[in-house]
């Protein structure tokens, strides 16, 4: 192991903590970090993993863990109300920029788990977008009383479907989907404009 490459890319990826998303935390006006987040994300899939049959559970907690990694140098982009102009591109760029610091080995194998987390060709990176969609949901109705991001950018409801619709077709996360919208609606976390007079 290049021991030298390895510390050096720990603290580059240092800078993920402070990497904020719109998303706030419980804690009063702090913004959730990608860290946060992607910590967040790979539980979610360790307690889903007797559910999902056979699955890669290594790669699907390696991929959670990295795939937003590069927003360290591309920044977050929000779906709703975010500049999403070249949001790929820039990514890949930023991936190649940050694996690119590791030891040969290890830079093939995350570089590797990136892409294939964007082109969404194996059923292990399909479940890791459907699981990362609904962790703002989750973490939108912890913040509710005084935080929603839905409700500050003025995101409506029929937004969030007409976004999200397409990563569920059926299975547990359609299931976790579903409830979570219904609560989220019911509970107020969307933002819904004053009837017209």
């Amino acid at each position: 192991m290049e021991i030298e490459a390895t510390i050096n890319f720990l603290k580059e990826i240092e800078k993920f903590k402070t990497c904020e998303r719109v998303c706030q935390t419980t804690s009063d006006g702090r913004a959730e970090s990608d860290a946060e987040h992607s910590w967040h994300l790979a539980i979610f899939l360790i307690l889903l993993e007797n559910e999902l049959g056979n699955i890669d559970i290594a790669k699907l907690l390696k991929m959670a863990l990295i795939h937003d990694l590069p927003e360290i140098y591309a920044g977050d982009t929000n779906p709703y109300r975010g500049d999403k102009n070249n949001k790929e591109e820039k990514e890949k760029k930023a991936a190649e920029k940050l694996f690119s610091m590791l030891p040969e080995a290890a830079a093939k194998d995350l570089s590797s788990l990136f892409d294939e987390y964007i082109s969404q060709d194996s059923i292990e990176s399909k479940i890791v977008k459907s699981a990362d969609k609904l962790m703002p949901l989750i973490q939108n109705l912890c913040t509710n009383e005084r935080h929603s991001s839905y409700r500050k950018l003025n995101v409506e409801y029929r937004e969030v479907l007409a976004y999200m619709n397409k990563y569920f077709s059926g299975g547990m996360l359609e299931k976790f989907y579903q409830k979570l919208l219904s609560e989220a609606h019911d509970n107020g976390v969307f933002f819904e404009p004053a009837p017209k007079a």
